[in-house]
């Protein structure tokens, strides 16, 4: 048998096919604790919807569907028969379960409610915004760290094999050889056997090769960093804003947000702004009459550009800012996932752009 498990201010209710409660588990009556197990209903079973699925299995109900999508557990479109009866009758419902006693009771204690709600919605937005700023910042600081360092690399190692510098050109491979092998002559590699016997480069002593192999082992532990910090920047934009990372992609995305400043001011921007972010420059020359006015800043980055032809990239910019611009208000405002769908419009709005 089939029930739905559906949480409320007052508590998770379970209900059958014929929309008849069978189970229900209050929650304490303290606005505060009460705005915080909703908040952890969204993205886990919480303890009171386990006591009514662990109820409801003793009655020989065996599939369990949530009114919340969250891992791990099947859920109902919004709008379902089970979610709608609770959401009509919660004010009866919460008058027969003695949550409160009468329905002035019942709204100011849902004022009270809604107001802890906004408060834990507001600071989590708040915590998780700096970190999408911050982590942007540290993923660029290592990039620049890496950058100089490989450079660094190239130049010492150089002097003992110089030809293979402009035979490995990934950075990450090249300071993976430099690591594992040391020196030339024990290099297995098909692209560089043949030229490590015949090399131009000096021979190094058993110290110097420890040196480069401790600069290249520090390297690639940089990579490694930029590798799982770029990982929890995903994660935590999916939590943040994951319409415009869905969007935009997870590098573009944080680089938006950091650039504008935060997710509220991204969201209060009209679609020509976002379209220009990281075109600071570009505009200023533009409007003091010296050179060309920019068609995208950071824009630039994504696939849908790149891959377009270079008269239509403007076209394709506006298009993308406009969905860009809908999704951050999305995130930031109404918390509504519809990336999927923007996403779609998208791509027929660029394949519109494209036939012309």
């Amino acid at each position: 048998m089939r029930a739905y498990i559906f949480t409320t201010f007052i508590g998770s209710f379970g209900i059958d096919e014929k929309n008849k409660i069978i189970s229900f588990k209050p929650f304490p009556k303290d606005p505060e604790k009460i705005a915080e197990k909703l908040r952890l209903s969204e993205l886990e079973i919480i303890e009171e919807e386990k006591q009514v699925q662990n109820e409801l299995w003793k009655e020989d109900y065996k599939e369990f569907v949530f009114s919340v999508r969250k891992p791990g557990v099947r859920h109902a479109e919004p709008g379902n028969k089970a979610e709608q009866f609770v959401r009509e009758n919660l004010r009866k419902l919460a008058m027969e379960k003695r949550f409160v006693k009468d329905q002035v009771e019942f709204n100011q204690f849902l004022t009270k409610v809604n107001l802890e709600l906004t408060k834990v919605k507001i600071k989590k937005a708040i915590e998780r915004d700096r970190l999408v700023i911050q982590l942007n910042g540290t993923i660029e600081e290592i990039d620049k760290a890496v950058n100089i360092l490989i450079e660094r690399l190239r130049e010492f190692y150089g002097l003992h094999f110089p030809e293979m510098d402009r035979i490995i050109l990934d950075h990450e491979k090249y300071a993976r050889i430099v690591e594992k092998f040391g020196t030339r002559q024990n290099i297995e590699d098909p692209e560089l056997n043949l030229f490590k016997e015949k090399s131009m480069g000096i021979d190094l002593t058993e110290e110097d090769v420890k040196a480069i192999r401790s600069l290249a082992t520090q390297i690639l532990s940089l990579y490694k960093l930029r590798e799982n910090l770029s990982k929890y920047l995903e994660k935590i934009l999916r939590e943040v804003a994951p319409n415009f990372a869905e969007i935009a992609g997870p590098m573009l995305a944080a680089k938006l947000i950091a650039k504008a400043g935060g997710l509220e001011k991204l969201a209060k921007m009209p679609s020509s702004t976002v379209q220009l972010i990281g075109a600071e420059k570009a505009l200023f020359r533009f409007l003091h009459g010296k050179g060309r006015s920019p068609r995208f800043g950071l824009l630039f980055s994504h696939s849908m550009i790149q891959n377009a032809p270079d008269k239509l990239k403007g076209r394709i910019a506006r298009a993308l800012a406009a969905k860009l611009s809908i999704a951050a208000k999305m995130d930031y405002y109404s918390k509504e996932y519809r990336a999927d769908k923007l996403k779609q419009e998208l791509q027929e709005r660029v394949k519109e752009i494209l036939k012309r």
